[in-house]
């Protein structure tokens, strides 16, 4: 007989009381006239800043440790996190590294193969705090910053939550509807930005280099701080970006480069390029196997020459940097001409990965005669 789960009554009541008080209000703020425009400039910033810190902070951070980050920006992402009531650091972590480890199985927390409103707040309903289990994050109890916010998370996500864009608004003798506007409301919107990753990046979009649930979808990118290329973050958890091409809408990634060059945060991890290519073209060629093996060798010509280039590209790079830290003068014409076969091999496979895509993505939905 299946156990029902018992209901989190503070979860519900907490996300459905915020929902109705903020939208309500803010509605019936602006038929009546009633709000300042400095108080929609604050509810954005705070919107910003929440955001951020849960993308930024919470996730790849703290969850992935994909960077370190200096203890101002740590105690930032703290304060301005809490304001989210996505729970603890502490907590939003052990709950997503274990996403990770058990993905699309029965001890994901919020696993899609529930249905799309279980991963996308039902969970939350049914989830029971006691039976947490921190062995996972104990990297970040070690954190004095992350040990505090998790120790006094009530105390800190009231007063950063509600009091501050309240005591903000009261400067200009608006209070009432900043607490509603840049309070309420705007821990709505974002509660929707996180839902939408663990559900909707679950259902639409590409799986181009994984064979799970995650999909890559930019129009989720573009609702989650770019926190919607899925697909490849549950491929590749411990890069910094989730959009990994340069034009992928991803402000987290952005954020996260401008506070490197800033010396605020270091050691960003990077995936290799050719690494990321192989596992694209991996999951092309097993999804073009399952079809038929004549589809396989329509592609292997090209599969085989990418491999080679992204080979001999290794090998120029390798060559090209020893050479470099060699820094010999006599050297100098043999880099330059290393320097020039890197680009042309680039070139060569930047050719090669765009008759890829125009011959084998094809093929994985197209009907072959005898097939």
């Amino acid at each position: 007989m299946k156990q029902i789960s018992k209901i989190n009554w503070l979860n519900v009541s907490f996300i459905i009381l915020t929902g109705l008080v903020g939208i309500t209000g803010t509605i019936l703020f602006i038929v009546f006239g009633l709000v300042h425009w400095p108080t929609w400039v604050l509810a954005g910033a705070m919107l910003i800043a929440c955001g951020l810190s849960i993308t930024a902070g919470y996730h790849r951070l703290a969850a992935h440790k994909s960077y370190k980050a200096a203890w101002p920006i740590r105690l930032f992402f703290a304060l301005f996190g809490a304001a989210a009531f996505e729970g603890s650091i502490v907590e939003w972590a052990t709950d997503h590294r274990k996403h990770h480890r058990y993905t699309d199985t029965d001890q994901d927390p919020y696993s899609i193969k529930k249905g799309f409103w279980y991963a996308h707040i039902g969970w939350l309903f049914t989830l029971d705090p006691s039976k947490r289990d921190f062995s996972n994050v104990q990297d970040l109890l070690d954190d004095p910053i992350y040990r505090f916010q998790h120790r006094f998370f009530p105390i800190i996500a009231i007063l950063m939550g509600f009091g501050l864009p309240m005591a903000i608004g009261a400067l200009w003798g608006d209070p009432l509807s900043a607490l509603v506007i840049a309070g309420a409301l705007r821990i709505t919107v974002v509660y929707q930005m996180t839902f939408f990753i663990n559900s909707l990046c679950h259902m639409i979009g590409k799986q181009t280099y994984k064979n799970s649930s995650a999909r890559d979808n930019w129009v989720t990118a573009l609702l989650t701080m770019g926190e919607g290329f899925h697909n490849f973050h549950h491929q590749f958890p411990i890069d910094y970006r989730n959009g990994v091409r340069f034009f992928h809408f991803d402000p987290t990634k952005w954020l996260i480069y401008l506070l490197s060059r800033m010396g605020l945060v270091s050691g960003l991890k990077r995936v290799e390029q050719r690494r990321i290519i192989k596992y694209r073209l991996q999951t092309d060629t097993q999804r073009l196997a399952l079809l038929s093996a004549e589809r396989v060798e329509v592609v292997k010509p090209l599969y085989e020459r990418i491999h080679h280039l992204l080979g001999r590209l290794e090998e120029l790079e390798k060559s090209y940097l020893a050479l470099k830290e060699a820094q010999f003068k006599a050297y100098k014409n043999r880099l330059r001409e290393i320097r020039q076969k890197l680009k042309a091999t680039e070139r060569e496979l930047r050719t090669f990965l765009t008759l890829w895509s125009k011959v084998a993505r094809p093929l994985q939905t197209c009907q072959l005669s005898g097939s």
